[in-house]
Protein backbone atom coordinates (compact mmCIF):
# COMPACT_ATOMS: atom_id res chain seq x y z
CA UNK A 1 0.00 0.00 0.00
CA UNK A 2 1.53 3.30 -1.03
CA UNK A 3 2.04 6.01 1.60
CA UNK A 4 -0.15 9.01 1.04
CA UNK A 5 1.49 12.36 1.42
CA UNK A 6 -0.25 15.62 1.25
CA UNK A 7 1.33 18.23 -0.91
CA UNK A 8 2.99 21.14 0.90
CA UNK A 9 0.93 24.25 0.26
CA UNK A 10 2.87 26.90 -1.70
CA UNK A 11 2.46 29.43 1.12
CA UNK A 12 4.28 27.10 3.51
CA UNK A 13 7.30 27.21 1.22
CA UNK A 14 7.13 30.96 0.55
CA UNK A 15 6.73 32.21 4.14
CA UNK A 16 10.23 31.21 5.32
CA UNK A 17 11.72 32.81 2.20
CA UNK A 18 9.76 36.02 2.79
CA UNK A 19 10.81 36.07 6.44
CA UNK A 20 14.46 35.68 5.44
CA UNK A 21 14.19 38.41 2.81
CA UNK A 22 12.54 40.80 5.30
CA UNK A 23 15.23 40.10 7.90
CA UNK A 24 18.04 40.73 5.41
CA UNK A 25 16.39 43.95 4.24
CA UNK A 26 16.07 45.18 7.84
CA UNK A 27 19.74 44.41 8.53
CA UNK A 28 20.84 46.19 5.35
CA UNK A 29 18.77 49.26 6.31
CA UNK A 30 20.28 49.31 9.82
CA UNK A 31 23.81 49.10 8.41
CA UNK A 32 23.07 51.95 5.97
CA UNK A 33 21.61 54.15 8.72
CA UNK A 34 24.66 53.59 10.91
CA UNK A 35 27.07 54.34 8.07
CA UNK A 36 25.12 57.48 7.14
CA UNK A 37 25.47 58.80 10.68
CA UNK A 38 29.23 58.48 10.49
CA UNK A 39 31.78 57.63 13.13
CA UNK A 40 32.20 59.80 16.23
CA UNK A 41 35.91 60.47 16.78
CA UNK A 42 37.85 60.03 20.01
CA UNK A 43 40.18 62.78 21.23
CA UNK A 44 43.20 61.01 19.71
CA UNK A 45 41.35 60.59 16.41
CA UNK A 46 40.41 64.29 16.38
CA UNK A 47 44.09 65.21 16.75
CA UNK A 48 45.08 62.74 14.02
CA UNK A 49 42.31 63.50 11.52
CA UNK A 50 41.36 67.17 12.08
CA UNK A 51 44.44 68.91 13.45
CA UNK A 52 46.89 69.74 10.70
CA UNK A 53 44.00 70.50 8.30
CA UNK A 54 41.95 73.38 6.99
CA UNK A 55 38.23 73.09 7.65
CA UNK A 56 35.68 75.16 5.73
CA UNK A 57 32.01 75.02 6.59
CA UNK A 58 29.09 76.53 8.44
CA UNK A 59 27.52 76.33 11.86
CA UNK A 60 23.80 75.72 12.38
CA UNK A 61 23.18 79.45 12.92
CA UNK A 62 24.52 80.16 9.42
CA UNK A 63 27.97 81.43 10.44
CA UNK A 64 30.50 80.47 7.76
CA UNK A 65 34.05 79.64 8.80
CA UNK A 66 37.40 78.83 7.21
CA UNK A 67 40.01 77.80 9.77
CA UNK A 68 43.32 75.98 9.91
CA UNK A 69 43.93 73.76 12.93
CA UNK A 70 47.69 73.41 13.40
CA UNK A 71 49.26 70.30 14.95
CA UNK A 72 49.98 72.25 18.16
CA UNK A 73 46.30 73.25 18.47
CA UNK A 74 46.71 76.80 17.18
CA UNK A 75 43.66 78.01 15.24
CA UNK A 76 44.21 80.39 12.32
CA UNK A 77 41.29 82.20 10.71
CA UNK A 78 41.02 85.26 8.49
CA UNK A 79 42.26 88.03 10.80
CA UNK A 80 42.06 86.07 14.06
CA UNK A 81 43.68 83.22 15.96
CA UNK A 82 42.72 80.92 18.78
CA UNK A 83 43.73 77.77 20.56
CA UNK A 84 42.18 74.31 20.36
CA UNK A 85 42.40 71.66 23.05
CA UNK A 86 40.95 68.18 23.44
CA UNK A 87 38.73 67.60 26.49
CA UNK A 88 36.77 64.37 26.99
CA UNK A 89 36.81 63.40 23.28
CA UNK A 90 35.64 66.87 22.24
CA UNK A 91 37.51 69.62 20.44
CA UNK A 92 37.41 72.87 22.40
CA UNK A 93 37.86 76.27 20.74
CA UNK A 94 39.22 79.26 22.69
CA UNK A 95 39.32 82.53 20.78
CA UNK A 96 40.47 84.55 23.81
CA UNK A 97 37.04 85.56 25.09
CA UNK A 98 37.29 83.29 28.15
CA UNK A 99 34.39 81.11 26.96
CA UNK A 100 35.74 78.06 25.13
CA UNK A 101 33.17 76.10 23.12
CA UNK A 102 33.57 72.32 22.93
CA UNK A 103 32.14 70.01 20.28
CA UNK A 104 32.23 66.33 19.50
CA UNK A 105 33.43 65.51 16.01
CA UNK A 106 31.90 62.95 13.67
CA UNK A 107 33.12 61.85 10.27
CA UNK A 108 30.32 62.26 7.74
CA UNK A 109 32.10 61.03 4.62
CA UNK A 110 35.67 60.93 3.35
CA UNK A 111 36.47 64.60 3.88
CA UNK A 112 33.35 65.79 5.71
CA UNK A 113 32.95 66.28 9.45
CA UNK A 114 30.12 67.35 11.69
CA UNK A 115 30.40 69.31 14.94
CA UNK A 116 28.18 67.86 17.68
CA UNK A 117 26.68 69.33 20.83
CA UNK A 118 25.72 66.11 22.59
CA UNK A 119 24.07 64.18 19.76
CA UNK A 120 22.83 67.28 17.91
CA UNK A 121 24.65 68.39 14.76
CA UNK A 122 25.49 72.08 15.20
CA UNK A 123 27.86 72.53 12.28
CA UNK A 124 29.59 70.88 9.36
CA UNK A 125 32.83 71.24 7.47
CA UNK A 126 35.04 69.95 4.71
CA UNK A 127 38.62 68.90 5.49
CA UNK A 128 41.46 69.85 3.18
CA UNK A 129 45.23 70.25 3.41
CA UNK A 130 46.40 73.11 5.64
CA UNK A 131 48.46 75.15 3.19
Amino acid sequence: MPIKTSPVPPTARILPILWLAATLAALAFAATATAAEGERLSGDEIQQQVWGHRVQGAMAGGQQYDEVYRQDGKIEGDGYTGQATIVDDRMCFDYGDGQPACYGVRHDGDESIEWLDGNEVVGEGELSNAE
